[in-house]
């Protein structure tokens, strides 16, 4: 650690009690209905839970009463289904948040034929995201291009997501990031989702 650099918050995740970097957990807090809710962006106020970036810790949370005891209270969680569906659309609502925000700045290039022309230029680029659905020979094009450039690549939502999020009408294979700012934030927020969807298939 470089000298004067502050230490992460450390956190411990109230299934497993793993403990860890505060940005390596989700926090969940009570909202004034008693709900449990999923805080992603730390802005909620009051006492917060923090489980890992898993679907098993949040299955395990709700079947042993976890966050009753977390937050003594009885909180209201209806399941692990309803409380997974809730986080996987928070996660991708943040994603195709973020993508929309860096389109509507300029800082996108979308478009398979378009984001291979970028990549084989010299134009700038600090994030390839690639529909996971797109087609094989197209992925394997981006890859390279992406490789060769030196960038890193997020593979998560599909080709409909990614032209929803981009306003556009049709499907977007593939779309590169060229501002720094929004490739960090869109970067966080795919290694979190991909981290929690991975750990949900035991890979």
């Amino acid at each position: 650690m470089a000298k004067g650099a502050a230490a992460e918050p450390q956190r411990s995740c109230i299934a497993c009690r793993r403990t860890g970097d505060k940005s390596s957990f989700i926090r969940f807090v009570l909202a004034p209905d008693h709900t449990v809710t999923p805080d992603l962006e730390e802005r909620l106020p009051g006492r917060g839970a923090y489980l890992c970036q898993s679907h098993q810790c949040v299955a395990q949370a709700v079947s042993r009463r976890l966050f009753a005891r977390a937050f003594k209270a009885e909180g209201g969680v209806e399941g692990t289904a309803v409380l997974d569906q809730l986080l996987r659309q928070l996660m991708v609502n943040r994603i195709t948040g973020y993508l929309a925000l860096a389109n509507k700045a300029g800082a996108t290039v979308s478009g398979g034929e378009a984001v291979e022309r970028s990549l084989a230029g010299h134009a700038v680029a600090h994030l390839l995201v690639v529909a996971e659905d797109a087609a094989p020979n197209s992925i394997e094009r981006l890859l390279g291009g992406a490789a060769r450039k030196g960038i890193a690549v997020c593979r998560v939502l599909s080709k409909e997501q990614l032209g929803m999020a981009l306003g556009k009408e049709s499907d977007r294979s593939a779309v590169i990031i060229t501002n720094g700012g929004f490739a960090r934030s869109l970067t966080r927020d795919f290694e979190r989702y991909r981290n929690y969807l991975d750990k949900e298939s035991g890979r």
